[in-house]
Parts: structure tokens; sequence; C-alpha cells
């Protein structure tokens, strides 16, 4: 049967355009597990658990520990993915009973270095995001924080916000991933209350599986250039 390009191009389009109209940008999906008292991190699975299981759902990633890391606003790399990133508002050192490995990105402010927002902004686009946050809303620190999301060339960002506190242990810990359809390049975590003094560790960038719509949409484009190209041919 000979193909109709015309017939195939405004079917294509239509289905296109239909999911244009009917779709909106859907809000980040969030993944987050607590462990109140960690033991100043020597057990925490909860935290680990989801992790764990974040990490599984992803097509593609890395993880960059703050072992290597050096100093303030330090660079970060992104084992196993070639991903790269630079880290300001922080301060790589060791924190004992407030780390993973050896070093953890400690907040500028609790280093008597000002008021800063933790910015990490790295060297590609991806579209999943995760860290264990140690220490934060602890006691009376009440610190409803922001992790923004933001597209740099585009000019656009979306805005997850996250309770931490009040009345958390000590010694508490949580992972928090964030995936999201449209891809970002930076994160920046803004807090309101800056002095809660929280830490960062195993920090994750990569990238999720695609939605099922974005697979179909990307299956009948591939149709229509394979159908374009059979129909060259017969030329």
């Amino acid at each position: 049967m000979k193909c109709n390009l015309a017939r195939l191009f405004v079917l294509t389009f239509g289905v296109l355009s239909l999911g244009g109209s009917a779709t909106t940008h859907a809000a980040p999906t969030v993944y987050f597990e607590r462990d109140d008292n960690s033991g100043f991190m020597t057990s925490y699975p909860n935290s680990q658990g989801l992790f764990d299981s974040f990490t599984a759902s992803l097509s593609s990633f890395g993880v960059a520990p703050i072992d290597d890391a050096v100093g303030v606003d330090p660079a970060l790399a992104f084992a196993g993915s070639g991903i790269t990133a630079t880290a300001t508002g922080v301060l790589a050192q060791a924190a004992p009973g407030f780390q993973i490995g050896t070093q953890a990105l400690l907040e500028i402010e609790a280093a008597g270095g000002g008021d800063a927002d933790t910015v990490f902004t790295f060297d590609q686009y991806i579209t999943a995001f995760g860290l264990y946050v140690i220490q934060g809303g602890d006691g009376a620190n009440d610190n409803l924080t922001t992790f923004r999301l933001t597209n740099t060339a585009a000019n656009s960002s979306v805005d997850v916000p996250v309770q931490i506190g009040p009345n958390w242990g000590q010694s508490n810990v949580f992972f928090l991933g964030l995936t999201d359809t449209d891809a970002f390049n930076q994160v920046q975590i803004i807090e309101t209350l800056e002095s809660d003094g929280m830490l960062y560790d195993n920090i994750v960038a990569g990238f999720a599986v695609p939605e099922p719509a974005s697979l179909a949409l990307a299956a009948l484009c591939g149709i229509g250039l394979a159908a374009r190209a059979a129909g060259r041919r017969r030329r």
C-alpha cells in the first residue's frame, strides 16, 4: 500500500498539537524520606532506602561524594556520568557525625561566611537531582526551604517547597529526590532560616526515565521521518 505522506503528517501534527494544547508543565515529582535519629550518621535506613530506589528509577545518573571536594565553592564530579557542577555558598570540610564519607558540604553561614543561598550549577541540562540533607530543622529551627530548579538558557524556573523542622532530632538526615519533565541546569536552595546550618552529601544528578506520553510523541516523530525517507527513495 502506498504511504500517504500528507495524511501521515496531518495525523502526526494533530497528535502533537492535541498533546500540546491538552497538557501543561507538570509539577516536579518529589521523593522524601527522613531519619530523625541517625546515630550521628551511623544508621539512616529510611533515607538510604530512598536513595537506592530513587537512583534505581533513573535512566542514568552520577553521584558526587564530597570526599574529594576542596574548600569554598568546590567543583563536583558525578562519577560515571560525565556531569560536573560548581557548588556555591558551601564549604567542603570534615564534619564527623554529620557526613557520609570523610567530608560534607557545610553551608557557608555556619562557617561564618555571611548569608548566601546554596547553588549547584551543572555543566549540562539534567532532569533528576537528589541529595542528603543533614541536621536541618533540629531543635527550634523552623526552616521552610525552597528548592528552585532553573533552566538558565530559557530563564525559567519551578519551585519545590520543603518544610524542614522544627523540633527534628539533632542527628536527623533526609534524602530528597526531584525529577522534572523540563530539563534544568541549576538548583538553588533558598532557606527562610539561614542560621539552620545544614550540611549536604552524596549529591545525585542524572536523567529521569521519559514519561510514556513523551516516548509516544518521539515514536510518532520517528515514524514520520522514516516514512518521509521511504517516499524519497521511491522517487
